[in-house]
């Protein structure tokens, strides 16, 4: 059983550093709080047998490293909303553009698709 809660506790440990470093920095702390507690766990096995506790100690310290980076992250990064006024204007440009091309085009329509599209709608509304 201590062997298992140090393994656990080491890969979860390492998994909670590799998160905290990357953008999913807010993800790290699930994998830190089970690595946390399979470091207890070892500690207090290894305590009962008297075993060394070396590999336990590194768990912990990986774990407070983790911990430390992603709170810090956590703090001090400000996520900025850009100005939207230039999309906006952007999205606006784009639409008055599209309309301009649609109405400059002729599109011929032919007697027996207006009424298909006509009996088509008469029977949606019938059916409604």
């Amino acid at each position: 059983m201590r062997k298992a809660s140090i393994i656990l506790g080491l890969i979860f440990a390492v998994f909670a550093v590799i998160l905290a470093v990357l953008p999913l920095y807010k993800l790290s702390f699930i994998p830190a709080i089970l690595a946390f507690l399979f470091g207890l766990l070892a500690f207090f096995k290894a305590k009962k047998e008297e075993k060394p506790t070396h590999v336990i100690q590194v768990i912990f310290l990986l774990t407070i490293i983790s911990l430390a980076l992603a709170t810090y992250k956590t703090i001090f990064t400000v996520s900025e909303v850009g100005d939207t006024k230039d999309l906006q204007q952007t999205e606006e440009k784009l639409n008055e553009e599209a309309l301009d091309d649609l109405e400059g085009m002729d599109i011929p329509m032919d007697d027996t698709i207006q009424t298909d599209a006509k009996d088509e709608l008469e029977d949606i509304i019938i059916m409604d």
